[in-house]
């Protein structure tokens, strides 16, 4: 979903709906018992605090060049795991030292978890088997270069353009990636702006990227069914659509996607 220049991916937005069905069940059942509020509200921003924590240990490194980065919870780097199990001993508290609310907090919490559960399922279940779109743009020597090379790569699709405030925050991440990840075909596809404009902003921000490409129509966006910037969308070696995600990347998740997607070609850059 795009809001003028806000991207707002679907899966935060699962999230937050869920958490609203458990509170609305809790207030339905519950009768306004207050503890029982506390305890749902509790349980998850404990589970989301401890999650982005065992995220950022894991990745460390990452976060050496900006520390504050670690508290910049937009780029969605969280642990699954470990926020649940976190959350889930918060919950078990309250169950435990408040007989009186137990029965609605189980049927609250696991409705929430039920409605995130099949709202996934169903997004996933939606996706058709995609594959790369076989569109051929030019370069900036105005030179046609079709999105893969055909080498064998996997190919890491990002659509971005110049007005975009996450696009360009996420574009040094991106483009010290396409360095350090030489396995992995990475590619920029500009939407929307002129060869000129797309050189002027990468000199004055001092980003050197390779496969640069300009996409004047959206042809690739429109062919991917983005719905806003920045899309990245990430394919194996044939060509087939592993993910797409829409929102930026901090180096951190970056590394977590490429690894999750591409252990074998990023263990050769290690």
């Amino acid at each position: 979903m795009n809001v003028g220049p806000i991207a707002l991916p679907l899966h935060p937005l699962i999230f937050i709906f869920s958490v609203a069905v458990a509170l609305s069940v809790a207030q339905f059942i519950g009768r306004g018992e207050a503890s029982l509020q506390k305890a749902i509200f509790t349980s998850v921003w404990v589970g989301l605090l401890i999650a982005r924590l065992s995220f950022v240990i894991r990745f460390f490194p990452d976060f050496q060049d900006d520390f504050l980065k670690m508290f910049d919870f937009r780029d969605l780097g969280f642990d699954l795991i470990s926020g649940a199990v976190a959350g889930l001993c918060v919950a078990a508290r309250f169950f435990y030292r408040s007989p009186a609310i137990r029965k609605p907090l189980v049927v609250a919490l696991s409705s929430g978890v039920l409605v995130w559960s099949a709202a996934n399922a169903a997004a996933e279940f939606s996706k058709m088997p995609e594959f790369l779109p076989a569109i051929a743009l030019m370069n900036h020597e105005g030179d046609s270069q079709p999105l893969t090379k055909g080498d064998g790569r996997p190919t890491v699709v990002n659509l971005w353009a110049s007005w975009c405030g996450p696009c360009q925050a996420e574009m040094p991440v991106l483009a010290r990636a396409q360095l350090d990840h030489p396995h992995v075909h990475v590619v920029f596809v500009n939407q929307g702006e002129t060869a000129d404009h797309v050189d002027d902003y990468l000199v004055s921000h001092n980003l050197h990227i390779r496969n640069s490409l300009l996409d004047p129509a959206h042809a690739v966006a429109k062919a991917v069914g983005a719905v806003g910037f920045p899309t990245t969308l990430f394919y194996d070696s044939k060509g087939r659509l592993l993910a797409a995600h829409l929102g930026p990347f901090s180096k951190a998740t970056f590394n977590q996607a490429l690894k999750e997607f591409y252990p074998l070609a990023t263990s050769k850059d290690d």
